[in-house]
């Protein structure tokens, strides 16, 4: 008796691609979404989509034009606005940082970490000053004598 074997699924779900999905993402990145919204729109999740991009070229490609696609759409509300059309100059300029500088993995924030010499804790030195401007002549006495009675100094007058 012959038994034919079907090759074993590798794990997880089979994948919903499809390479018309690539031209429907870029196509929604032409009206300015990014990646993300863009896919979402598409009923595709962001993490399918990154995935998608490392397993298949022609979505690579598609996700690239619609990232230009979308930098165009951006670009060219920046230019509307400068020659005097309606809109809002925040949200503009917000689509612009989202759109240019996503791929290239740069952000707004910074983290800034500090330290003291090769690399060891900052050492921190508190010096308080006290103000005797205000103190009479009697209090500037028992102040006097506090302060020698402190650091050893006996009776204070010497």
């Amino acid at each position: 008796m012959s038994t034919t074997t079907k090759p074993k699924h590798p794990g997880g779900r089979p994948t919903n691609y499809r390479p018309e999905i690539g031209r429907q993402i870029a196509d929604a990145m032409a009206t300015g979404l990014s990646l993300e919204a863009a896919a979402a729109s598409c009923g595709v999740g962001p993490r399918t989509a990154f995935t998608w991009q490392q397993q298949h070229e022609e979505f690579r490609q598609s996700v690239e034009d619609g990232r230009a696609r979308s930098l165009l759409f951006w670009e060219r509300r920046a230019i509307a606005l400068a020659s005097g059309e309606a809109g809002n100059a925040a949200v503009v300029t917000l689509g612009l940082k989202n759109r240019s500088r996503a791929a290239s993995g740069w952000h707004d924030a910074q983290r800034l970490e500090h330290s003291g010499p090769n690399g060891a804790a900052i050492q921190q030195h508190i010096t308080r000053t006290l103000d005797v401007s205000m103190l009479n002549d009697e209090q500037l006495e028992a102040l006097e004598m506090a302060l020698l009675a402190t650091m050893g100094g006996g009776n204070g007058h010497e």
